[in-house]
């Protein structure tokens, strides 16, 4: 046993041990306590209260981590942290599995730090570090593809029925990665071609698969009043979320090209790669450039990654919002897992050495950084509600807000706000309120501009308000307006 675990001790490996448990012990110290987007707060209100009508949280409902967050609310009274310590310890766990995969592909001396360099990516901790499924979700995903691994490597028909269950689980906390059942697909073509299992057995394992989602399926269902009742909020929510506003290419302003562009270079490099530091960039460039790759490695597996990556890259590129850099998180971890599958495959030279060492400390410190940024900086939309509320005890106001209103609603703030989407409706209701102090958020003006409305000289910039873009890509700026078209007319 001490020969055995004796091949693993490296200075690297140690290196990479401490690093992550840093950067565990800082996810856990640095939980922030912000619902600071739409999102955040449909999952919040769903662990005190799951009704998809109210959408607490949306379709598809996202039930074992709902689920997730309401155990650990009983020990964590705020919903927005239990969500959060959820997305903690399920992709903490998920070092295991990243852990024997890598072992599969790198020099047992590297292991570990390989394992780290994955691990504590910067973006995908800051990503982790919110009351966002999508933290379970990549946890669960590393799970899921070790347990195609293991069921390829073993002759045993048994070990298939794992990786459909965590599949089942993998969508059960995040359906926009059902994309990745595709290596369920690649498994049992393997396992067919290779004679272990029938044509017959294949179809039956597919429909065991089905069992499985339709655990969590059914449990939603019977909760919202049926499987007829599920159905119409599945179209009435893809119809206005995916259609109107949820970024995808039918729906974006992007050209296919931007698209591409934004993906790789910034989605999936710039931002989830290195979180938008010009130091890592650099060593993971030289790394990745002087690197050369031993093929003596999992031929398998590493053809699973790429599977994997290719076909989430064309589901990201054509049915995901690319304005929101977390929807390539999927794309981010196993481009970084192949990047460390180049680097380490092979006996490092001590600069190359120094190199790996380099980068790991580097992300370590910058991860820490935004750890610590996220829960001491204060969301746009927070500070917004802190000065209307302070503007508020002068004087009665009316703020007129897109999706803000979501936030304001969660907080429980004492002044009126109101989502609008139409001019008309806006120039409507504001009539009702000739004593108070009309406001607008930019998100407003810019979609009342969109319809065709020329408002500048009507409104006048009351305060802006900024958080950092990494962390909220969507509101991290806030303008808002002060309304004075109603006094002109009283003036005339």
């Amino acid at each position: 046993m001490r020969m055995k675990s004796g091949k693993y001790m490296s200075r690297l490996n140690v290196a990479g041990a401490f690093a992550v448990a840093a950067v565990l012990v800082l996810q856990l110290i640095w939980i922030p306590s912000y619902a600071a987007t739409w999102d955040m707060v449909d999952f919040a209100l769903g662990v005190l209260h799951f009704d998809m009508y109210q959408m607490q949280p949306h379709f598809p409902g996202y039930p074992y981590f709902i689920l997730g967050g309401k155990v650990l609310h009983l020990m964590v009274g705020d919903p927005v942290q239990a969500l959060t310590l959820f997305n903690i310890l399920l992709y903490g766990s998920a070092i295991i599995p990243l852990f024997l995969l890598m072992n599969r592909i790198v020099r047992p001396t590297y292991a570990g730090i390989a394992t780290a360099i994955v691990y504590t990516s910067s973006f995908t901790i800051l990503m982790v570090n919110q009351p966002m499924s999508e933290g379970a979700a990549v946890g669960m995903m590393w799970w899921y593809i070790w347990s195609l691994v293991l069921a390829y490597e073993r002759h045993h028909k048994g070990f298939l029925i794992l990786p459909l269950f965590l599949f089942s689980l993998l969508l059960g906390i995040r359906l926009s990665y059902l994309v990745l059942g595709i290596g369920i697909l690649m498994l049992l073509y393997r396992k067919w071609k290779d004679g272990v299992v029938t044509l017959l057995d294949t179809f039956v394992y597919l429909l065991i698969a089905v069992l499985f989602q339709l655990l969590w399926v059914s449990g939603i269902s019977m909760s919202e009043g049926g499987y007829e009742s599920f159905l119409r909020l599945a179209l009435s929510f893809t119809n206005g979320h995916f259609q109107e506003w949820g970024g995808t290419i039918g729906a974006s302003d992007l050209s296919l090209l931007d698209r591409v562009v934004k993906l790789i270079f910034v989605n999936t490099i710039w931002v989830g790669g290195v979180a938008e530091f010009l130091p890592l960039l650099v060593l993971l460039v030289v790394g990745l450039a002087a690197a050369r790759k031993d093929s003596h490695g999992d031929r398998y597996m590493t053809r699973l990654m790429l599977v994997l990556l290719g076909s989430y890259f064309l589901w990201a590129l054509f049915a995901q919002n690319v304005m929101k850099p977390r929807h390539a998180l999927p794309l981010i971890g196993i481009a970084l897992f192949l990047g460390a599958e180049r680097l380490l495959s092979q006996r490092l030279s001590r600069t190359g050495s120094i190199l790996v060492l380099s980068f790991l400390l580097l992300q370590v410190y910058h991860t820490s950084a935004l750890l610590y940024k996220h829960a001491s900086d204060i969301p746009a939309v927070y500070q917004m509600a802190d000065y209307l509320e302070s503007e508020e005890e002068g004087q009665p106001l009316v703020v007129y807000t897109w999706e803000e209103s979501r936030v304001l609603e969660y907080l429980d703030v004492p002044f009126i706000h109101k989502k609008v989407q139409t001019y008309e409706v806006f120039t409507t209701d504001a009539r009702y309120y000739p004593e108070r102090d009309i406001y607008l958020t930019d998100k407003v003006v810019e979609g009342f501009k969109k319809q065709g409305v020329q408002m500048d000289e009507f409104i006048e910039v009351e305060k802006h308000f900024h958080s950092s873009e990494l962390i909220d890509p969507i509101y991290h700026d806030l303008t808002l307006y002060k309304w004075e078209k109603q006094r002109e007319e009283e003036e005339g």
